[in-house]
């Protein structure tokens, strides 16, 4: 049987997979976007984890989405 998820395991398991998409969705702009355009962007993957789940989903968006930045630009 498979065990039961909550919202909050689906919201870490998305806190860890979302911003590497949303950078991997953001690579073929790299040249023509700014560094504001895409923390923008991260930011707005962060708010929605948060908005869903807890604040560990949340400051595990934070941490993960400050990571692929620095490895995007």
């Amino acid at each position: 049987m498979l065990p039961y998820l909550t919202r909050g395991q689906v919201a870490v398991g998305a806190a860890l997979a979302l911003p590497p998409a949303a950078c991997a969705v953001l690579v073929p702009f790299r040249a023509d976007m700014s560094g504001t355009n895409t923390v923008l962007v991260l930011v707005v993957t962060v708010v929605a984890v948060a908005a869903l789940g807890h604040r560990l989903a949340g400051a595990l968006t934070a941490l993960s989405a400050a990571v692929w930045f620095v490895f995007f630009t």
